[in-house]
């Protein structure tokens, strides 16, 4: 660290100090989300990405929470703003901790992002039509003699009869379609545009298969973690002449953009993509919300109507405050929970596990919590809350901060695209923490963890 840097860190720290502090004696969420903030540009500053981002989101969510009003709001979201900040704090300090661990470091070092290493076309298409398969056989399985919940009128219900239709194999199996999806869009971004058409074709086959459950997560678990691995990797730039035919125009009369020296970062079209995946999740949200029958769908219609730009901000201030409102009714009668000491833990396990460790229904709490709506919400701090207490939910997320800090430092430099992606995933997991805590609900990793090291074997040479 250079000599202006340090004074401009012990000038900035005192400043930032202050700023909280005056802050918090006017508006307490103000000031968490403006922490939240500066700490997602000093991870920023340290070229620590993903913990930029995640700060980044936390605060985002704080703001959706005392800015935006919207139908599930109340006192208890506000409220609880304090108590949240401060397991996320825990949580992000952790990472921060185990990436140091791990063999990083706080300084900025300009590191050369590494470049993927990839089976031969072959041998990758071969297991990316295997999972299209997979995928096809669960889905038609699945869906037998029921209206996919993207083409029936009322998403929600339908989405609730196949719930209780389907179980955990048909679950697992249908992640064919989420491995896939990664799969071959990370595939189609780390290599040149002429060779990559296939791959963007399979990654929309994937996409669309995806999204016949009509969750927005069931698409975006796919698409986030393959750009984020895309923005970590190095990668060709998109040459614009290799598109025009070599005698369309003689070389002096192509405009300079055309030129064969001239490329297009594919930043651009990563973040392009990003946005328009999460442009059509939130705008699908809205839309699947207003087909609701329900007491909250009857007052998200009666507040945003038949206006799609409305509702569609609506389903964006909900996926983003949700969670800390419900997490906010739980905090209230938390003296009246007894501590299950793990069962929430092992949610992801299903029904199958309860009779060793007890009857639980995170769902069945958390709609309670909501009424009169009876949404079922879910928290990034409900599970520790609920199996732990209080005090031990600190040292969960200590625990969790470390292990993915660690984890995502390990891979991050890794030129094999099967760990690169794993690492895709633990952040996206992390991110989605705003929302709920996604690998301890949903057992989707159960299944992308052996598909992910059965790609890692295909890059292998034969011995």
């Amino acid at each position: 660290m250079t000599g202006a840097e340090r004074r401009l860190w012990s000038v900035g720290i005192p400043v930032v100090v202050g700023a909280l502090l005056l802050l918090a004696t006017q508006n307490v969420g103000v000031a968490i989300t403006f922490g939240l903030a500066v700490g997602a540009l000093l991870a920023a500053r340290c070229r620590m990405w993903a913990l930029a981002a995640c700060a980044a989101a936390w605060s985002a969510a704080f703001l959706a929470v005392w800015a935006l009003p919207g139908p599930y709001d109340s006192w208890a979201g506000t409220a609880v703003l304090p108590v949240l900040a401060g397991y996320v704090t825990v949580f992000l300090v952790a990472w921060s901790v185990g990436r140091r661990v791990t063999g990083s470091s706080f300084r900025v070092v300009a590191t050369r992002r590494p470049q993927l290493s990839w089976p031969s076309d072959r041998r990758l298409l071969t297991y990316l039509f295997v999972l299209l398969g997979i995928a096809a056989v669960t889905a038609a399985v699945r869906y037998r003699g029921v209206l996919p919940p993207l083409l029936a009128e009322n998403p929600d219900a339908a989405r609730q009869v196949l719930r209780q239709q389907s179980n955990i194999v048909i679950g697992l199996l249908s992640e064919a379609w989420t491995l896939g999806m990664a799969i071959s869009l990370l595939r189609a971004l780390s290599g040149t545009l002429r060779g990559s058409l296939v791959f963007y074709a399979l990654a929309g086959v994937f996409t669309v298969g995806a999204a016949l459950g009509a969750s927005k997560n069931s698409v975006l678990v796919g698409v986030a973690p393959a750009l984020i691995t895309a923005l970590s990797v190095r990668r060709p730039p998109l040459r614009m002449a290799r598109l025009l035919p070599r005698k369309l125009l003689p070389r002096r009369l192509l405009p300079a953009r055309f030129l064969p020296a001239k490329s297009v970062p594919k930043t651009t079209v990563i973040l392009l993509i990003g946005a328009v995946a999460l442009g059509a999740a939130v705008y699908l949200g809205g839309q699947r919300t207003l087909a609701g029958t329900g007491t909250f769908e009857t007052e998200f219609r009666s507040r945003y109507g038949n206006n799609a730009l409305a509702s569609s901000a609506g389903s964006l201030d909900l996926s983003l405050s949700s969670s800390t409102e419900t997490f906010g009714r739980l905090w209230s009668q938390r003296e009246h929970l007894d501590p299950a000491y793990g069962a929430y833990s092992l949610t992801f396990l299903g029904a199958r596990v309860q009779p060793l460790v007890g009857e639980v229904d995170l769902y069945g709490v958390t709609s309670q919590l909501s009424q009169p709506y009876f949404m079922n919400t879910a928290t990034f701090a409900a599970i520790p809350l609920l199996d732990y207490g209080p005090v031990g939910a600190l040292f969960f997320f200590a625990a969790l901060g470390l292990a993915v800090g660690a984890s995502e430092r390990w891979f991050e430099f890794s030129t094999a695209p099967a760990e690169q992606l794993g690492r895709g995933f633990i952040v996206y997991f992390a991110l989605f923490g705003i929302y709920e805590l996604y690998p301890l609900i949903y057992p989707t990793w159960l299944s992308l963890v052996p598909g992910l090291w059965i790609l890692h074997r295909l890059g292998r040479p034969a011995t």
